[in-house]
């Protein structure tokens, strides 16, 4: 079925994978990205069609952005937000938490309310957001991005119930990945990474067969939910453990 496809936050990573992956199969993509020469990369490497603007979630004007993009594209069917940014803060500088906050929370509610308003109007529409498996409990070197996470899987939730109140046909996915073979996915404690072929074909998966929650890879659940059981003590030994646990 040819489906259009908004992605905010698709120049790279998962968002860039899914957008190639669609565009293959012939939907019409829409990118919405901070770097306009990857985008072009991007549209230049596809034999489809792909829309692309460059801005940033935390622009003041993405609201208009994103609706002059879908006027563009006449109309979308699915919009996936993967657009996130973690910053290792070891000294809690100020600066680098607000970014955080900016970005995974304001920039990401903006986008998500603007989308969601546009579904509303039409009567039907599907919204998915990668979070992260951070969402399960704290960490002491990205203290704003594992609380940002969290707030994202709320925050999704809540909408999921809203939308079931007010019988809105709007559904919401959950992506909840674990570690990726991205930019992103760095740190000492790497184990069970990904492919990004590997993950951005689960999350389409998820994405058309309109799941609340996916986790990517899929044995990423048990861990999600071992940290959410563990006593804080138990918890706290774990994060402050200088074992490493990446692939070498």
């Amino acid at each position: 079925m040819h489906k259009k496809i908004l992605i905010v936050g698709g120049s790279s990573g998962l968002g860039r994978r899914l957008a190639e992956i669609y565009a293959a199969e012939g939907c019409s993509v829409g990118i919405i990205a901070r770097r306009e020469y990857l985008l072009k990369e991007i549209q230049l490497a596809s034999s489809a069609p792909i829309f692309i603007t460059a801005s940033d979630i935390n622009a003041t004007d993405i609201e208009a952005k994103i609706t002059a993009v879908i006027e563009l594209m006449d109309g979308i069917d699915v919009c996936i937000i993967t657009a996130s940014i973690v910053e290792f803060n070891h000294d809690l500088a100020i600066a680098a938490e607000l970014r955080t906050i900016e970005t995974n929370v304001t920039g990401f509610t903006k986008v998500f309310n603007t989308v969601w308003h546009y579904f509303k109007q039409k009567g039907s529409g599907h919204i998915a957001a990668a979070t992260s498996i951070a969402a399960a409990r704290g960490n002491k070197i990205a203290p704003a991005y594992h609380a940002s996470k969290s707030f994202q899987s709320m925050y999704l939730e809540s909408i999921r119930v809203k939308n079931s109140f007010e019988k809105n046909n709007i559904a919401i996915t959950e992506l909840v990945p674990g570690y990726m073979d991205t930019a992103m996915g760095k740190g000492d404690r790497l184990f069970w990474m990904s492919t990004l072929d590997k993950a951005a074909r689960q999350a389409k998966k998820a994405i058309n067969n309109k799941k609340k929650r996916a986790f990517i890879t899929k044995r990423w659940w048990l861990v999600f939910h071992l940290y959410r059981l563990l006593p804080s003590f138990i918890y706290t030994r774990l994060v402050n453990s200088k074992i490493s646990l990446q692939k070498k």
